[in-house]
């Protein structure tokens, strides 16, 4: 497969492991999930993909104990990670409370705990996913996040809009993100990674016939957002 798709000058980027990572409580599925998820970053190195977002875990109440049980998690992975040449990317996430029926922060939800996260675990086989649209759910916004975790420690993108109540995973400029800020914030950090989207749930209706032309202007709001960054990066340099 990776051949077929590098002879069309294409390439596998950035890949994801099959979630929930963990459930508390369920040996049976932990068990299971573990080597499917150990099987996806082999297949992952393989097709030549550069990170794979694989998602922390909440725990419990206490955040400590979510950081180090997550370290412990992410740790064990790391000859996975020297085999197949690949990073691991951590994600933000979110939480549902199902009592009052909305949206709450779990780990890594915010910028500061984020960081924390990332600053436990050793940078030549981890960075951070920056999920866009899950920054914007829970009371923080996708540019504080970015510019807390920094050049540093983002190393990859997930990018796709939401009206901050649903996951919605539909392209930029679709709902109420700000992405002004979004792009001033990733020039700001100078980043460096890919603009990867997810965010085809806009398609989930359409007819087949139509997928290409969906595409297509998936693809030019993308090309139109990394010029915008671009362009602030230069201003930050001084060169317009």
């Amino acid at each position: 497969m990776r051949d077929i798709v590098e002879s069309y000058g294409k390439f596998f980027n950035q890949a994801h492991a099959p979630f929930p990572s963990y459930r508390v409580g369920d040996d049976t599925y932990n068990t299971v999930i573990l080597e499917k998820i150990k099987r996806s970053i082999e297949i992952a190195g393989i097709l030549g993909a550069k990170n794979i977002v694989i998602h922390p875990t909440y725990y419990c109440k206490d955040s400590r104990t979510n950081l180090e049980k997550n370290a412990e998690f992410y740790n064990a992975l790391i000859p996975l990670c020297k085999e197949y040449d690949i990073k691991i990317a951590c994600e933000n996430m979110f939480g549902r409370d199902h009592r009052r029926d909305c949206i709450v922060p779990n780990i890594c939800s915010v910028g500061e705990e984020f960081r924390a996260m990332m600053e436990m675990l050793d940078p030549r086989y981890f960075t951070a996913c920056v999920d866009i649209g899950h920054a914007g759910l829970v009371g923080t916004t996708a540019p504080e996040m970015l510019r807390t975790l920094g050049h540093e420690y983002v190393g990859c993108l997930h990018v796709h809009d939401n009206d901050y109540l649903e996951d919605r995973h539909c392209p930029p400029y679709f709902y109420d993100l700000d992405w002004e800020e979004i792009t001033q914030a990733l020039a700001d950090i100078d980043y460096k990674g890919d603009f990867t989207f997810e965010a085809d749930e806009f398609m989930i209706n359409y007819p087949d016939e139509i997928f290409p032309t969906a595409y297509k202007l998936l693809h030019e709001i993308g090309r139109n957002l990394i010029r915008k960054i671009e362009e602030k990066k230069e201003r930050i340099n001084g060169k317009t």
